[in-house]
C-alpha cells in the first residue's frame, strides 16, 4: 500500500481542517460524536454497576476481580473500536460529498470484521507504545523509573504519599521520550484505523502503513505538535478566565448556577475535543494513504 511523504505544512492543515469539520453537515459531524460520548459513557456506567453487584454478591479473591476488571477494559475497548469504526466511515462520508446521518457512528457495530480488527490493532499498538516508553526510559532515566513505580506500588496498596518536593532525575527525559512516542503512536493508530475501517486492510497490514506513514512524516508531526501545543495553551488561558467568570457568578447566585453554568460546557468542550481529534486522524489518513486531497500548495505530497 502506498504511503504519502507530506511537506511540513501539512502538520497545520490537518488541525485547520478538522477545526472546519462540520461545516457541510454540522448534525452528522456533532450528533454522531455526542452519541459517541454517551454511549461510552453509558457502557462505562453499565459495566460498573453490573461488576460492583457481581463483587458485592461473590466477594471476588485478588484473582477473580483482576480479571472481572481485564473483561470489563476488554468489553469498553470493544465498545470503543465499533465506535471508531463507525466515526472514521461517518467522517468520511461527509468530506467525500456522501449523505450522512448521526446514527452512523453505530455502523461498526453491523461489521463484526471491522471493529474485531480494530480493536486487536488498538491493543496491540498499546502493548508496542506500553513496552517502547518502559524500556526506553527504563534504559534512558532509570531514577525516574524507579521512583513511578515506587509511587505505583503504593497507590495499589492504598498507601499515601507525600507530596515530592522536586522533581525526580530524569523527569524531563522521561518526558520527552513518553511525548516522541505518543506523538509517532497517534500517528500510526491514525493510519492504522483508516485503513481498517475505509480500506478493509487487515490487522498486519494496517500496522505496517500506519509504521511507514508516521515515519515518512515525522517532520509535519512536529509541526502539528508544535501548533497544538501553543493552540491548547491559548485554550487553556481562555478556559481559565471562563472558569473564573462562572465561580464569581456561583458565588454570588448560589452554586446551582456554577453547575447550570459549568456543565453545559464542559459537555461542548468535551464534544468539540472529540470532533478535532478524530477530524485530525482522518485528514492525517486522508493525506497520507486516503484520496489525495486538491493540492493547496502546503502539503507537497509526494507517493513513496
Amino acid at each position: 500500500m502506498t504511503t504519502r511523504t507530506l511537506g511540513p505544512a501539512a502538520g497545520i492543515g490537518w488541525l485547520k481542517q478538522a477545526l472546519n469539520l462540520g461545516r457541510h453537515n454540522p448534525a452528522a459531524i456533532f450528533g454522531g460524536a455526542a452519541l459517541l460520548l454517551a454511549t461510552l459513557l453509558a457502557a462505562v456506567l453499565a459495566l460498573g454497576l453490573l461488576t460492583g453487584g457481581v463483587q458485592l454478591a461473590l466477594k471476588p479473591g485478588p484473582g477473580l476481580a483482576l480479571a472481572m476488571m481485564l473483561v470489563t477494559v476488554l468489553a469498553l475497548l470493544l465498545v470503543l473500536a465499533a465506535l471508531m469504526v463507525g466515526y472514521m466511515r461517518l467522517l468520511d462520508a461527509v468530506e467525500s460529498g456522501r449523505a450522512a446521518r448521526a446514527t452512523d457512528v453505530f455502523g461498526g457495530f453491523r461489521d463484526a470484521g471491522a471493529s474485531a480488527r480494530a480493536i486487536g490493532f488498538v491493543l496491540l499498538l498499546a502493548l508496542v507504545q506500553n513496552l517502547l516508553i518502559a524500556g526506553l526510559v527504563g534504559w534512558l532515566a532509570p531514577d525516574f523509573l524507579a521512583w513511578y513505580a515506587e509511587n505505583l506500588r503504593a497507590s495499589m496498596q492504598g498507601v499515601s504519599q507525600p507530596p515530592p518536593t522536586s522533581l525526580p532525575a530524569g523527569f524531563g527525559l522521561a518526558f520527552a521520550v513518553v511525548l516522541v512516542i505518543g506523538l509517532f503512536g497517534f500517528a500510526v493508530q491514525a493510519v492504522g484505523l483508516g485503513q481498517i475501517a475505509l480500506r478493509g486492510r487487515g490487522l498486519g497490514g494496517a500496522l505496517a502503513d500506519g509504521v511507514a506513514g508516521a515515519a515518512k512524516n515525522l517532520l509535519p508531526l512536529l509541526v502539528f505538535l508544535v501548533v497544538m501545543v501553543a493552540a491548547l495553551l491559548v485554550l487553556s488561558v481562555a478556559l481559565v478566565l471562563v472558569m473564573l467568570v462562572i465561580g464569581l457568578l456561583a458565588k454570588a447566585a448560589g452554586a446551582w448556577l456554577g453547575i447550570v453554568l459549568g456543565l453545559p460546557l464542559y459537555l461542548a468542550a468535551m464534544l468539540v475535543a472529540y470532533v478535532v481529534m478524530f477530524g485530525v486522524m482522518y485528514f492525517l489518513w486522508r493525506d497520507v494513504c486516503g484520496q489525495a486531497a486538491p493540492p493547496s500548495g502546503g502539503n507537497d505530497a509526494v507517493a513513496v
